[in-house]
């Protein structure tokens, strides 16, 4: 494969970038080579810069060939690869409707999603650190006792696999519309709202935005997103219910300035050194306020906090180094 040849994981990465069905460097995608061999992405890698010779072709004994280190979750992948022959291709989301549902328990289908996927209902695996094989167990119980290909994974994401990546995408695409549906009812979440969009150097800044750039030298943009489903959480904090907020904005955000959401009087601002950054934290934010009011609708509780502690710690000293080239 030349340099302006694109692989089809790149190809459906930045499909599903572009989807908002991942966000930043989250989740991840492969396909089998062999019987006992599959490529996939790397770890912490940014989808939109990926190449070709950033692949990871791994074996299902944990060894692989390449220049990066193969992402942290191809335990996962290798354990649907050995188990289901039919697996080609798989892809990892992080999906907003479908992660906040993912702390429920297993959802009834209709009819034509169930043909699709399966099974009768969309399984949630039991919970596990991200990477850790108390997932990967988890999620295999699911597949081997629903027979699904699309399976929750407790306060962490969506996997699925089959023969082709235009139908997975299209797939997780759509449970995606029928998990908002369910969400919508649900919670009656509101999520309209206006967004603004700030740099340091910038003219007229309000004064709550000159503010957080005083107080945090460290951001070099701040987004600032008035909607009821964010400001519903201004005056009790905003606990970490997904992995991934746990691990960009940590075990809960307030009104203080240590984490990169700060509620303010009339509007939650998101902090990053860019603008890329800055809407990350505010995706994965509106995400996990998602998630808050399923929890509250279903009676589920926060992550544990040694848990959010410990993905925290590892993001800020190992992802993030790896997406800026460290």
């Amino acid at each position: 494969m030349t340099e302006t040849e694109t692989d089809p994981l790149i190809a459906t990465a930045r499909e599903l970038l572009s989807a908002r069905l991942v966000a930043r460097t989250w989740g991840n995608l492969s396909r089998r080579l062999s019987p006992e061999s599959y490529l996939i992405t790397p770890s912490g890698r940014d989808y939109t810069e990926m190449a070709p010779n950033d692949l990871v072709e791994v074996t299902f004994d944990g060894d692989w060939i390449g220049d990066l280190k193969p992402s942290g979750e191809r335990g996962l992948h290798t354990t649907i690869y050995r188990e289901r022959g039919d697996a080609k291709f798989i892809i990892h989301t992080h999906q907003p409707y479908a992660s906040a549902l993912s702390l429920g328990g297993d959802l009834d289908l209709p009819s034509d999603l169930a043909a699709r996927v399966g099974s009768s209902v969309l399984p949630v695996a039991e919970y596990g650190l991200p990477s850790t094989r108390k997932l990967h167990q988890a999620v295999a119980d699911a597949m081997w006792h629903t027979g699904s290909r699309a399976i929750l994974m407790r306060a962490h994401g969506t996997v699925l696999f089959g023969e082709d990546p235009e139908e997975l995408v299209d797939l997780a695409q759509s449970l995606e519309v029928f998990c908002a549906e369910v969400v919508t009812d649900l919670t009656g979440a509101e999520t309209c709202g206006s967004v603004r969009r700030f740099v340091r150097d910038g003219f007229g800044l309000p004064p709550q935005v000159v503010h957080i750039f005083m107080r945090r030298e460290d951001a070099g943009a701040v987004i600032g997103d008035d909607s009821p489903l964010l400001l519903e959480f201004r005056e009790t904090g905003l606990p970490a219910y997904l992995d991934d907020y746990a691990q960009l904005i940590g075990l809960r955000a307030g009104k203080t300035f240590g984490t990169n959401l700060i509620f303010g009087r009339k509007a939650a601002y998101f902090l990053g050194a860019d603008l890329a950054e800055a809407e990350a934290a505010r995706e994965v934010s509106r995400k996990n306020a998602l998630a808050a009011k399923v929890a509250a609708s279903l009676g589920a509780s926060p992550l544990p906090r040694l848990d959010s502690t410990i993905m925290r710690a590892v993001y800020r000293w190992k992802y993030s180094k790896l997406k800026d080239g460290g």
